[in-house]
């Protein structure tokens, strides 16, 4: 008689510093208890002390790097081979997002980012994971383990936070895609359509932003964050690129004092027509890796004022994470456009979607809060919930001169928003990444949503007795 058995994976998980390695040494302790293997890579060795006492394999990068004997000429070798193996256009495509190679030579930053690969490499060899788990970012460990993850067969998840009941957005092997095929858009049986409607009256009443505001303010928490890491720098992490304690105090002081600066570029959003711009986070890993052509987010606002009509102005906000982070260089350029309005960061986003003629997005989750309202929306970085034929989409920038009047004169059709939603709903899942909520039960959860996930496309193995 055959048996049907719940399959094992080779789970591993790349992580940075200790809060993210702890959530996620917390999520495969779940994911162990739920039959599967799980193994961890870390760059920070304090970390990897603290993963180990849950079991499995860990691996410090930095330790792994430093046992690779890489003398000059093989690093130029390597470069070539990796460049040639993987789905990179170049070398410097890996490093260029990473802020620790700020201020490095061409040479070093070549050395740093084939070690990664290699020692990586050799790490997958060892342990053949079948799914990796590197969290979204900009640094190099993160782009080559999603390569090499690639390369060798393993299903890579990506974990996005959505605005759905069910907030986990799990995206297989890519960053940038559309969250369900467009197939998936049918007619609602009618307790889907009762969930989706409930759904959209609660966010609207709510009127809750989805990420609190980002407060640069020095708590006792922080203090003894800042004092644990100044410790760990100074012995067991002291190689640790992204362990630097001073960058907090020295951003700290960064953040306050461009916010205290832009309060006089502030103004209120006036009794004028007016399309509604959320700026994008700047260092955010999606226009720096994933659309860093819209990383100039002036001079695509500039052409999107320029193309509306005479006596319509365009109010533009900054990102809720975003507050004394941009520089007071871009706000100014902003505030010079002449039909161009920067309102206070803490203005309401549903207030301003509300009075919008429409809502111009590269791609933030502002657009599909739009689409809760029956707001017109054009995005211009295609965003997960583009091209539904529920936006008005760009796929170039000459574009945007005729897509804004006809944005304007758009009207979505609230039947295919509610076929959209509810095709996206039933695709999220439980859970939040670490950044959103670290705690137990929301690593049980993420734990399940990624077994729930995988097993939907293992087959089941057997035993014959």
């Amino acid at each position: 008689m055959a048996i049907s058995l719940r399959p094992t994976l080779r789970f591993l998980f790349t992580t940075l510093q200790f809060i993210e390695s702890d959530f996620y040494g917390r999520v495969g302790a779940e994911l162990a208890r739920r039959g599967h293997e799980v193994g961890h890579v870390t760059y920070s060795r304090r970390a990897a002390r603290a993963l180990e006492r849950h079991g499995g394999p860990v691996w410090c990068l930095p330790d792994a790097m430093s046992t690779l004997p890489l003398a000059d000429s093989d690093a130029e070798a390597e470069a070539e081979r990796i460049v040639s193996t993987y789905d990179i256009p170049t070398l410097r495509d890996v490093w260029r997002t990473d802020w620790a190679c700020d201020g490095r030579s061409d040479a070093e930053n070549v050395e740093r980012t084939v070690r990664h690969f290699v020692a990586l490499e050799r790490i997958f060899d060892d342990y053949r994971p079948n799914v990796v788990v590197p969290e979204v970012g900009s640094e190099t460990m993160r782009t080559a383990a999603h390569q090499v993850a690639l390369d060798r067969g393993a299903t890579v998840l990506f974990l996005f936070y959505t605005i759905f009941p069910a907030p986990l957005r799990l995206y297989r092997d890519s960053m940038h895609a559309p969250i369900v095929p467009q197939e998936e858009l049918r007619e609602l049986e009618p307790d889907e359509r009762a969930r989706v409607e409930r759904f959209i009256d609660e966010f609207t009443s709510e009127r809750r932003p989805i990420r609190d505001y980002r407060a640069a303010t020095v708590t006792p928490p922080k203090l003894r964050d800042f004092g644990r890491h100044i410790a760990m720098r100074a012995t067991v992490d002291a190689d640790n690129e992204y362990l630097v304690p001073g960058r907090y105090f020295t951003n700290v002081f960064r953040e306050r004092t461009r916010a205290a600066a832009a309060r006089a570029l502030y103004e209120p959003p006036g009794e004028r027509p007016f399309v509604y711009f959320p700026l994008h986070v700047v260092d955010d890993y999606k226009i720096q890796r994933v659309i860093p052509h819209c990383y100039d987010q002036a001079s695509i606002i500039e052409q999107v004022a320029d193309a509306l009509p005479h006596g319509v102005e365009i109010v533009l906000k900054e990102h809720p994470m975003s507050v004394g982070r941009n520089e007071l260089a871009l706000l100014r350029r902003l505030k010079r456009i002449p039909n161009a309005r920067l309102v206070k960061p803490h203005t309401s986003s549903h207030d301003l979607i509300r009075r919008a003629e429409a809502v111009v997005v590269i791609s933030s989750t502002v657009g599909l809060e739009a689409l809760l309202y029956g707001r017109p929306v054009l995005t211009l970085g295609q965003p997960f919930y583009s091209g539904y034929g529920v936006t008005v989409d760009v796929d170039s920038f000459r574009e945007i001169r005729e897509a804004v009047p006809a944005v304007l004169g758009f009207q979505p059709d609230r039947e295919q928003i509610l076929r959209f939603l509810g095709a996206a709903m039933r695709a999220c899942h439980p859970g939040k990444p670490v950044l959103v909520d670290d705690s137990q039960a929301n690593a049980v959860a993420l734990a399940g949503s990624l077994d729930a996930a995988v097993r939907e496309q293992q087959p089941a193995a057997t035993t014959v007795s």
